[in-house]
C-alpha cells in the first residue's frame, strides 16, 4: 500500500519512476496505477484499498468458473470449482491485502480462458497485464510461444502458427521495454536484490520444488483432502474407464500443463514465498473438482458429500495459528499486535516523545491513510535512529534479526496476540 500512496500524493504513472525501487522492488507498476486510480476516485482509506483487491478476488473465481466451464461443459463442475477458489486459505487471506498475487492469478486465467475460446486479443491483452504487473507474468508469455511450437508440429498449419505468434511476441516486446526504461531510471534490469538470490544449483531446486509448489498446491492449508480425492478418482479411472477411454489431444490442458511447469521451475530458480503459488491454484481447483465430480458414477450425492467434506478441511487450516503467513489469515495476528502498538503510544501520554520504528511497522506512523490512527500524537522515527527515547520492536519483525541492547534499554511494555508480540524500550538515561 505505500507504493499506491506514493504515486497517489506524486503522479499516477505506470512508469518505474513513479515510485521509488524501495517500495516497489524493482516490479512493474501496472496494480500500484489502477489502485491510485481507484484512490483518485474514491479516496484511499484503507477500506478502498481492501474493496479493490476484493473485486479482483471475484473476477479472479470468476474466470475460474469459466475456464472450468469452457473444458467440462458442466455447470456444476464449474460452480464447484468456483466455490474451492474462494474457499481456499490463500485466496481468502490475499483477498483483501494490497498486493500483487491476485490481480497477477486473474490474469493468468483469462489469459488462457480466451486463448482457448480463440479471443486471441484478449488472450493477449491479459498476457500484457501479466508481465505489467510482475516479473512471473513472463512465464505465461513464454507458455504460449511453447503452445504455438508443439501446435505447429501436431498440425503442421505454417500460416496460424506464424501469426500467433506475431501477436503472443507483444507482451516479451512490452516486458522488454519496460526493463530498458527501468535501466535508465535505475541503472539495472532487474532489482538487484531479487536476482542474487536466484539459484541454479540442482539440488536447491529440486528441494524448492517439492517445499513450495508441489507441497504447498497439493497438501498444504487442507488440500491433502483434495489431492486424497484426486487419486482415488485417478485409481478410479484405471480399474473402470481405462481401456474403454478414446484419447484425443487437449490443446487447453496443454496449454495449462506448459504454464505450470514452467511457473514451478522458475519458482525453484528464484526467491519465494507461499503467496506467490496462487497463480496455480485456480488451474488445480479446477482439477480438483473434475475428480470430485467424477465419483459421480458412484452415487449422485457421492461428489456433494466430498465437496463438503474437501471444503471444511480446507476452512479449518484458514489460520496456521503458529507463525506469520500472509498466504493464510495468521496475518492477522501481525496486524492485531501492530494495532495495539499504536493504540497505546497514540494515547497522549507521548505526546512530546519520539518513538523509533523499524521493519515491519516503519510505513504505519508516516500517514493515517495506513489506517491505524486518525490523528498522530508523537513523534516518529522511521529510521530507528539514537535521537529516539523509545523504541518498538516486534516478532516478526526487527527483533528477530536486530534484537535490543539491554545495556542501554529496558522494556516497558508488551503486546501479544497469538504467535505475533510487540515491546514498547525505553533508553535507559535519556
Amino acid at each position: 500500500m505505500s507504493g499506491v500512496i506514493y504515486m497517489l500524493d506524486h503522479k499516477i504513472s505506470i512508469l518505474p519512476s513513479a515510485i521509488p525501487a524501495e517500495s516497489s522492488y524493482g516490479h512493474p507498476l501496472l496494480v500500484h496505477f489502477i489502485m491510485a486510480c481507484v484512490a483518485k476516485v474514491f479516496g484511499s482509506s484503507v477500506a478502498v484499498m481492501h474493496v479493490t483487491t476484493l473485486v479482483f478476488t471475484f473476477f479472479l473465481a470468476w474466470g475460474t468458473y469459466l475456464l472450468a466451464y469452457f473444458l467440462s461443459k458442466n455447470y456444476s463442475l464449474a460452480i464447484g470449482a468456483f466455490i474451492l477458489c474462494l474457499a481456499q486459505p490463500i485466496v481468502i487471506a490475499q483477498s483483501t491485502q494490497v498486493l500483487l498475487e491476485v490481480f497477477l492469478a486473474m490474469t493468468f486465467v483469462y489469459a488462457v480462458y480466451f486463448y482457448c475460446r480463440e479471443h486471441y486479443t484478449f488472450s493477449v491483452l491479459f498476457c500484457v497485464m501479466a508481465v505489467l504487473t510482475k516479473e512471473t507474468g513472463i512465464v505465461m508469455a513464454i507458455a504460449f510461444i511453447v503452445q504455438h511450437s508443439l501446435q505447429l508440429v501436431l498440425d503442421k498449419d505454417v500460416k496460424k502458427w506464424m501469426r500467433l505468434n506475431m501477436m503472443y511476441l507483444l507482451p516479451f516486446v512490452v516486458f522488454g521495454a519496460f526493463i530498458l526504461i527501468q535501466k535508465q531510471t535505475y541503472g539495472w534490469y532487474l532489482n538487484p536484490v531479487n536476482v542474487g538470490k536466484t539459484k541454479l544449483a540442482l539440488g536447491s531446486m529440486i528441494q524448492k520444488i517439492w517445499d513450495y509448489p508441489l507441497e504447498f498446491t497439493f497438501v498444504n492449508q487442507g488440500r491433502f483432502a483434495l489431492s486424497l480425492v484426486m487419486l482415488g478418482a485417478i485409481i478410479l479411472f484405471f480399474i473402470r474407464d481405462f481401456k474403454s477411454s478414446k484419447w484425443h489431444f487437449n490443446r487447453p490442458l496443454m496449454l495449462i500443463g506448459i504454464f505450470s511447469f514452467g511457473f514451478i521451475v522458475f519458482s525453484s530458480i528464484a526467491d519465494t514465498l507461499e503467496r506467490y503459488f496462487l497463480a496455480l491454484i485456480p488451474f488445480a481447483v479446477i482439477g480438483f473438482a473434475s475428480c470430485i465430480w467424477y465419483f459421480r458414477r458412484i452415487h449422485t450425492y457421492l461428489p456433494v458429500f466430498l465437496f463438503l467434506i474437501c471444503v471444511s478441511v480446507n476452512l479449518w487450516y484458514i489460520d496456521n495459528g503458529e507463525k506469520y503467513a500472509d498466504a493464510d489469515m495468521s496475518y492477522r495476528h501481525l496486524v492485531k499486535t501492530n494495532q495495539m502498538v499504536f493504540d497505546y503510544v497514540n494515547s497522549g501520554r507521548f505526546q512530546n516523545d519520539t518513538i523509533g520504528f523499524a521493519f515491519p511497522m516503519m510505513y504505519a506512523p508516516l500517514d493515517t491513510r495506513y489506517g491505524y490512527f486518525k490523528e498522530k500524537r508523537f513523534v516518529a522515527d522511521t529510521g530507528f535512529t539514537k535521537k529516539s527515547k523509545y523504541f518498538i520492536y516486534c516478532s516478526p519483525g526487527n527483533i528477530d534479526w536486530n534484537p535490543p541492547d539491554n545495556h542501554q534499554l529496558i522494556p516497558i511494555m508488551e503486546f501479544r496476540s497469538g504467535y505475533s508480540k510487540a515491546f514498547i524500550y525505553k533508553k535507559i538515561n535519556f
